[in-house]
């Protein structure tokens, strides 16, 4: 008989992280950063998006959960557009 391996292959802990540590709202770069900055939360990354709002990554998981409670009903659900850029070389 074969033994059952469990679809985390045992590691549960690492597997199943939960929800990501970006954020898309429907607010401007300048209010993102002072709820951050309120909040005393680290951004690690901040993009505006072509069709409006901003794409905000925090430093870490715990800031991102305090960050989606901030927002509330501004978090932007579904795919979002992003903007495409290339690193020029020269």
């Amino acid at each position: 008989m074969m033994p059952t391996i469990p679809a985390t292959n045992g590691h549960d802990s690492w597997s199943n992280p939960g929800p990501g540590r970006a954020i898309n709202v429907s607010l401007d770069r300048a209010a993102v950063e002072a709820l951050c900055t309120k909040n005393q939360t680290k951004i690690s990354a901040i993009e505006a998006l072509p069709d409006g709002g901003t794409r905000v990554v925090m430093m870490n998981g715990e800031d991102a959960v305090k960050m989606r409670h901030a927002f509330g009903n501004k978090i932007l659900t579904g795919i979002v557009a992003r903007q495409h850029w290339a690193r020029v070389v020269r």
